[in-house]
């Protein structure tokens, strides 16, 4: 019972902080030179949020789960770009930002599409 608490204060958590990591101000200063690192970040960042989302749901027994959360992502995603176009000074909302956040999500939703009842044996004995 602790266990499934924790992920989903784990997925509500992380919820939380991609939302306030996605609209705080932040001095961009990246210590890698890598081409399209923000768009990697948005990939892992959003195919991660999918993956919690889907444990979150998928353990409170809730029916196509693996949708919803895929839903949730994007919706997630999309708002929080509005929201980044609403304040130019701080953030800066680019479409391609939410490609990427999509890529990720379905990319997750496809992994776990696949092993989807080999994560499920390993939650059941992990719960």
């Amino acid at each position: 019972m602790l266990k499934k608490k924790l992920i989903h204060v784990a997925a509500i958590g992380y919820v939380i902080l991609l939302a306030i990591g996605s609209l705080a101000k932040i001095n961009h200063q990246s210590t890698f030179d890598i081409k399209y690192e923000d768009k990697i970040v948005h990939f892992l960042a959003y195919a991660m949020l999918c993956f919690l989302v889907f444990l979150s749901l998928y353990l409170k027994g809730i029916n196509k789960s693996l949708t919803y959360a895929a839903l949730f992502s994007i919706i997630f995603g999309i708002i929080l770009e509005l929201l980044q176009s609403l304040t130019p000074h701080t953030r800066v909302s680019e479409g391609l930002d939410v490609v990427a956040n999509t890529l990720g999500i379905l990319v997750m939703v496809a992994f776990l599409s696949w092993k989807k009842q080999t994560l499920v044996k390993k939650l059941q004995t992990f719960m």
